[in-house]
C-alpha cells in the first residue's frame, strides 16, 4: 500500500478508466440541456409548515439554529423583513425575541412534522446542505417513514435504508455495514469512536431522523471505516405546545409505547423544552428469549437572541436482554434445518447495558452568513453479560461441549467538535468555507472470566437444546481486566468553490492523530502505547455540476485511514488500513423537491484490512479471549446503487433502493482465501429494498377518515458467514399494512411482516454459533395519537 500512499495520483490513473465512463453516462442524457441550466438557488423553496396548526400528521416545526441554511442566516441580518410579508422591526419596537424566532425561516433538515419521506437538507456534513450538493451517496430515514412502518428500534430503521446491511449479535446489538465495510458513527454531526456496532441503542422515538452516507467521510469523521457514516439526529424542542403518544402490540408479547411532549417553557418563548419517554417489553420467537428496556430523553433550547442558541440534552436507558449466541451448522457448514424456534444455551443467559448520554450544543451567528458551533457529547455504558456457547458439537447426536462466560465492559465516550463556516464573495461568485477541529476520547475497561469444558467435565456431552449448565461454575472474580484509553484529534477544512453558476468544486482535508494505550489492571502492569498514528493527512476532492434545474452530476475522490483494534495470532495489533474511493453519480429532485432519485458508481481500494481467521479462533489479544484477525492484503470493493424516495403523486410515498456490490480479495497476505474470491461475509452482491405507502382521501377533507395501505419487499442474493462453508441462498421478504385515520389526531394500523413466513438467516457465523434465523411471520397493531 505504500506505493499508493506515496503516489496518490497513481490510484487515480489506475482507476479513472473505470469510474469516468459512469460519470460520462450520467452526463450525456442531459448534456443537450446544459445551456439552459438554471443558476443554482440555495433556497429554492421556503418552508411554510409553521403556518399550519398541528393536525394529524402535519406537525409544527420548531426553531433550532444548527439546522438553518447559510442564506437563511443572511436573511436575518437586516432589521427589515423580506417580501413575504414580514413586519418591519422599526414599526414595532416591542417585537419580542419569540416573534423573531417564530417568524424566522424554519430548519430545512428537520423531519419531525414534515409529513414526507424526502428531505430538503442534511447536516451530516456539518452545515446544512441539499442532497444534490454532496458528491456522495446520502440517504435519510425520516420521522414520517418511521411512523408509517411502525419502526421502534435503530436496527429496524437501518434495515430499511438502501445499501445498509444489519447483522444481528443476539443480545439486542447489531453490526451495520455498507459497500462491504463497517459504518462509523456520528451523533448530531459529532463524530464518535463508537455507539452503533456491538452497542445497545436508544429507542428510536428520541431521534428526528437517521442520516447515512455510503462511502468514507474522512474529513469530518477522521479515522474510520470506508463503509460510511450513520448520523443519529436527536429530536429538538418545538416552539409550540404539542403532545404525541403511541403504542403497539405484536406477536410474542411485543409491547411498545412512547410519550412525547414539547413546547415553550416561558411566556416569551425563548426557552423551549421536550421530554420523550419510551418502554419496550417483548419475547422472541425462541424461548427463553426476552428483551425489556426503558428510555428517557430530555432537551431544552435557550434562545438568548435570534442569533444565539444553546441546546442541552440528556438521555438514559436500562435494559435486560437474553444473550443468545445463535445456532450451530453441520461440520461441513450445511444447514441443519432446525426449527425456527430453536434455542441453544443456558436459560440464565442475559445481557444488561445501562447507559446515559449528555450533550451541549452552542451556536452563534456572526453576521453575513457566518456562524460558529461548539458541541460536546458524553456517553457512558456499563455492560455485563453472563452466557454460554457451544465450543464443540456432534450434529448427529446433537450433543456438545459448552463454555461459560462472565464479561463486563464499561465504556466512556467524550467528543467535542468546534467549527466556523460561512460564505466569501469573490469574482461575483459565492464560495463557502469551513474550518474546524474535534477531539474524541474513549475509555474502555473490559474483563472476563470463563468456565471451559476442559476444566469442568460436567460441561461436556450436553444436549444442546436442554443442557444442564450450572451458573455457579462462573466465579464472580474476573481473571482478566484491562484499561484501554483511545484518543483521536484532528484539524479539518473544506471549501465549496463556485467556478461558474452551475458548477462547484469541493476541496478539503484533515490532519489526524490517534493513540491507543493498554494497561493490565489484574497484573498491575504499566500503561503501554499499543498503537499510534500521527499527523495523518486525509484529502478530499469533488465536483458538482447542476446540469438543469432538476438534475445534478458529480464526481468525488476520498482518501481514508482507520486504526484497527484486532490482534493477530502472533499477538500483534493489525496495522491501520489505508485506501481510496472514487465515486461518480447523478442526482435529481422533482415536484418541489418532494421526490428524489440518485444513481452512483463507486470503487474502493483497501489495503491491510483485518479479517477474522478462517479457523474461528477466539484466543487472541491480551485476555486470550478475543477473535483472531489477519491482514487480507489488497481488497477491492466496487459497484453501484440507485435510490428513489419521496412522493411521486399525492398520497403516495415510496422508498426504493437497489445496491450492487462486488468486493474481492485482490492480493492475499497470509490468507487462505483465494485471490479473486468474494471478501466480506454477510454482504450480498445484490440488495433490494422497497416500501410504499398510499393514503386515500375518502371524505371531502383529506384531514380525516383516511384509509391507507402499505407494503414492502426486502430481497438479497446469497451470502456466506465468518466460515466460508456456511452459506445460504438468496431470499425475499414481504410486508403489508392497512391503516385508518379515525380523526385528524388519531390513527390505527395493522402490519404483517414476513408475509410468506420465509425461513432464512438474518446473519451467518461459523459451524458452532452466530447463525440467527430471521423473524418469522409476525403481526403488529399500532396506535398513534397527537394533540
Amino acid at each position: 500500500m505504500q506505493s499508493y500512499r506515496q503516489r496518490p495520483y497513481a490510484f487515480l490513473r489506475r482507476n479513472i478508466r473505470w469510474v469516468l465512463p459512469c460519470f460520462c453516462l450520467s452526463v450525456l442524457p442531459t448534456a443537450a440541456f446544459s445551456e439552459a441550466a438554471l443558476p443554482f438557488q440555495e433556497n429554492a423553496e421556503h418552508e411554510n409548515a409553521d403556518s399550519k396548526a398541528f393536525s394529524g400528521r402535519h406537525h409544527h416545526r420548531g426553531y433550532h439554529g444548527h439546522e438553518q441554511s447559510d442564506q437563511q442566516q443572511s436573511d436575518h441580518e437586516g432589521r427589515h423583513h423580506d417580501h413575504h410579508g414580514r413586519r418591519n422591526m422599526s414599526d414595532d419596537d416591542s417585537l419580542s425575541i419569540r416573534d423573531l424566532i417564530v417568524e424566522a425561516d424554519r430548519p430545512k433538515a428537520t423531519t419531525d412534522g414534515s409529513n414526507s419521506y424526502a428531505v430538503k437538507g442534511v447536516t451530516i456534513g456539518k452545515r446544512i446542505q441539499r442532497l444534490e450538493d454532496i458528491p456522495q451517496s446520502v440517504s435519510v430515514m425520516t420521522k414520517q417513514q418511521m411512523l408509517d412502518q411502525n419502526l421502534n428500534t435503530v436496527n429496524d430503521a437501518l434495515n430499511q435504508v438502501p445499501g445498509v446491511t444489519v447483522n444481528n449479535y443476539g443480545d439486542g446489538t447489531s453490526g451495520f455495514m455498507s459497500r462491504g465495510y463497517g459504518m462509523n458513527t456520528q451523533f448530531d454531526s459529532i463524530p464518535s469512536f463508537g455507539g452503533t456496532s456491538f452497542a445497545q441503542q436508544f429507542d428510536l422515538s428520541i431521534y428526528d431522523r437517521i442520516e447515512t452516507i455510503r462511502g468514507p467521510d474522512g474529513i469530518f469523521q477522521g479515522g474510520g471505516s470506508p463503509g460510511g457514516v450513520i448520523n443519529m439526529v436527536h429530536k429538538r424542542p418545538l416552539s409550540k405546545f404539542h403532545v404525541e403518544t403511541g403504542g403497539s402490540v405484536g406477536s410474542w408479547n411485543n409491547l411498545h409505547g412512547y410519550f412525547d411532549v414539547t413546547g415553550p417553557l416561558n411566556k416569551s418563548g425563548t426557552i423551549n423544552g421536550r421530554i420523550v419517554m419510551a418502554g419496550t417489553s417483548q419475547d422472541y420467537y425462541y424461548k427463553p428469549g426476552h428483551d425489556q428496556r426503558w428510555t428517557g430523553y430530555g432537551a431544552i433550547d435557550f434562545h438568548f437572541d435570534y442569533k444565539t442558541t444553546l441546546t442541552l440534552t440528556a438521555a438514559g436507558q436500562k435494559n435486560k436482554t437474553t444473550r443468545f449466541m445463535g445456532l450451530p451448522r453441520a461440520s461441513d457448514g450445511s444447514d441443519l434445518n432446525l426449527p425456527v424456534s430453536s434455542y441453544v444455551g443456558a436459560s440464565w443467559n442475559k445481557s444488561q447495558s445501562p447507559m446515559y448520554e449528555l450533550s451541549a450544543d452552542f451556536e452563534r451567528h456572526l453576521g453575513k452568513g457566518w456562524q460558529v458551533r461548539l458541541a460536546g457529547r458524553h456517553r457512558y455504558t456499563n455492560s455485563s453479560q453472563v452466557y454460554s456457547l457451544v465450543s464443540k458439537i456432534n450434529t448427529k447426536t446433537m450433543k456438545g461441549n459448552f463454555s461459560l462466560y462472565n464479561a463486563v465492559d464499561k465504556e466512556r465516550y467524550d467528543d467535542v467538535d468546534l467549527y466556523v463556516t460561512g460564505p466569501v464573495h469573490l469574482f461575483n461568485r459565492k464560495h463557502i468555507f469551513l474550518v474546524g477541529a474535534n477531539y474524541s476520547y474513549n475509555l474502555e475497561r473490559d474483563g472476563s472470566a470463563s468456565a471451559t469444558y476442559s476444566k469442568y467435565p460436567q460441561l461436556t456431552n450436553q444436549d444442546i437444546f436442554n443442557p444442564v449448565l450450572p451458573e455457579s461454575l462462573l466465579s464472580g472474580d474476573l481473571t482478566t481486566y484491562y484499561r484501554e484509553p483511545s484518543v483521536q484529534k484532528g484539524l479539518y477544512a473544506s471549501a465549496q468553490i463556485e467556478v461558474i453558476k452551475p458548477v462547484q468544486i469541493l476541496l478539503g482535508g484533515r490532519l489526524s492523530s490517534y493513540t491507543y494505550k493498554l494497561k493490565n489492571l489484574i497484573a498491575g502492569t504499566p500503561t503501554k502505547t499499543q498503537q499510534h498514528v500521527g499527523n495523518h493527512l486525509t484529502p478530499y476532492a469533488g465536483v458538482v455540476w447542476h446540469m438543469t434545474k432538476n438534475l445534478t452530476s458529480y464526481f468525488s475522490y476520498t482518501d481514508i485511514f482507520s486504526p484497527q483494534g484486532g490482534y493477530t495470532e502472533s499477538g500483534d495489533r493489525i496495522k491501520p488500513l489505508q485506501g481510496q474511493q472514487m465515486e461518480a453519480g447523478i442526482k435529481g429532485a422533482w415536484f418541489h423537491e418532494k421526490l428524489h432519485a440518485s444513481f452512483a458508481a463507486y470503487r474502493i481500494m483497501q489495503h491491510n484490512l483485518a479479517r477474522a481467521t478462517q479457523d474461528g479462533r477466539m484466543d487472541c489479544g491480551p485476555s486470550q479471549t478475543s477473535t483472531c484477525y489477519e491482514a487480507a492484503g489488497l481488497v477491492r470493493s466496487q459497484g453501484f446503487d440507485a435510490e428513489i424516495i419521496g412522493q411521486p403523486m399525492k398520497g403516495l410515498d415510496i422508498n426504493f433502493g437497489y445496491t450492487y456490490n462486488d468486493n474481492r480479495l485482490m492480493k492475499a497476505v497470509s490468507s487462505s482465501v483465494p485471490v479473486g474470491s468474494r471478501y466480506t461475509s454477510n454482504t450480498p452482491a445484490h440488495l433490494f429494498k422497497l416500501w410504499t405507502h398510499y393514503r386515500f382521501a375518502l371524505g371531502k377533507s383529506s384531514d380525516k377518515n383516511i384509509l391507507s395501505f402499505g407494503g414492502g419487499l426486502n430481497a438479497q442474493t446469497s451470502t456466506f458467514g465468518t466460515t466460508r462453508t456456511v452459506t445460504q441462498p438468496g431470499y425475499i421478504i414481504g410486508s403489508a399494512q392497512i391503516g385508518y385515520q379515525l380523526s385528524p389526531k388519531f390513527e390505527i394500523s395493522v402490519t404483517v411482516n414476513n408475509l410468506s413466513d420465509t425461513r432464512y438467516y438474518s446473519r451467518l457465523g461459523n459451524v458452532n454459533y452466530y447463525n440467527y434465523y430471521g423473524t418469522p411471520r409476525s403481526f403488529m397493531f399500532s396506535v398513534h395519537n397527537s394533540f
